[in-house]
């Protein structure tokens, strides 16, 4: 799975449960399965902790994308892909909301 189609199915949430209570949401393409991160503290970069869970979410070096909100109107999507990592920046706009 590609960084840009797991924004558009988290493009899909958002315009379903809107941005302001999004949550960090992993997928492991592999095993077929999709977790939310929820309680992260708001005073906090959301980055490192986001990541940090996601890894001990992989088995070995399992690919796994995770999105997360970094700002009011844009979210990231970072994918850990045979030993690296990929990120993108979306932007929210009237049509996810």
């Amino acid at each position: 799975m590609t960084t840009k189609e797991f924004a558009v199915i988290t493009r899909r949430v958002i315009a379903k449960e809107g941005f302001e209570e999004f949550q960090p949401t992993a997928c492991y393409p592999e095993r077929r399965e999709v977790k939310t991160l929820a309680g992260l503290p708001a005073d906090i970069d959301p980055e490192e902790a986001v990541l940090d869970w996601a890894f001990r979410g992989a088995d070995n070096d399992e690919e796994f994308l995770v999105a997360f909100k970094i700002s009011d109107d844009c979210f990231r999507v970072v994918r850990w892909f045979d030993t690296s990592f990929q990120h993108t920046d979306y932007q929210i706009d009237e049509q996810d909301t």
